[in-house]
């Protein structure tokens, strides 16, 4: 294990101490592609805790909330250019590569459709000129409510700028009734999607996403549970 991901932007500090004596942190504490208002956000701060956690790259969700707009209805086109500009202003302002992350579609909530189109993810990170972060578990859940078949909404991807892939186990969720990204263990269709991801892309690093801190997080946050992933994903990053 050569990072420990850090993703809660109010507890950075406090678990940059308790991991730093053990190796660098990844940071992923940025808001949305969609997220214009740049007011409260602390430019300076940010710059220190990358610094700080020695991460040599960061990434913003590609995500695009209908409440970020105040027009009821708004283009593929208005969208895709707000995204754009979010991403440029954010990769100018930070001291670190930045990267977008392909996220989850539903439909009835969440981001608008097009933000998850992959020539829409591809048009942005070739005219912003950024790497990506692939999240397969984002990816299952986006396909699957697409309509769409996970091998080829993946290969739709522009799998040249992969830098990172996030993967955990989604699932149906119990309470609401609809398939999502929950960060459970991972299951054979999950190892087989990473090992096929592999084999496209060239990755700087493979993130296990499982669990977390919080109380969202901690009830799935088991130790052996945790184990036997890092040891399976060791072994097939060692294979690729």
């Amino acid at each position: 294990m050569d990072w420990i991901k850090l993703s809660l932007r109010d507890t950075v500090w406090t678990e940059h101490a308790i991991s730093s004596p053990f190796c660098p942190q990844l940071l992923h504490t940025l808001p949305h592609a969609s997220k214009r208002d740049f007011e409260d956000i602390d430019f300076d701060e940010i710059n220190k805790q990358i610094k700080a956690c020695k991460s040599p790259h960061i990434a913003l969700h590609l995500l695009a909330k209908k409440e970020d707009w105040d027009a009821d209805e708004v283009t593929d086109e208005e969208i895709i250019d707000r995204m754009l500009h979010v991403v440029l202003r954010w990769k100018k302002e930070l001291e670190a590569d930045l990267l977008i992350e392909n996220v989850p579609y539903y439909g009835f909530r969440g981001t608008f459709r097009c933000a998850t189109d992959p020539e829409v993810i591809t048009r942005i990170c070739n005219e912003a000129d950024i790497g990506l972060m692939l999240d397969l578990a984002h990816l299952r859940v986006a396909a699957c409510h697409r309509g769409e078949e996970v091998d080829q909404y993946l290969e739709a991807m522009p799998l040249n700028r992969v830098r990172e892939i996030h993967v955990c186990g989604p699932g149906m969720d119990p309470e609401r009734g609809y398939f999502r990204d929950r960060h459970l263990e991972m299951q054979e269709t999950d190892y087989n999607l990473l090992e096929k991801s592999l084999a496209l892309t060239t990755p700087v690093v493979v993130t296990l996403e499982y669990g977390g801190t919080g109380p969202i997080f901690e009830w799935r946050s088991e130790i052996d549970v945790l184990e036997r992933q890092l040891n399976r994903l060791n072994n097939i990053v060692a294979n690729n």
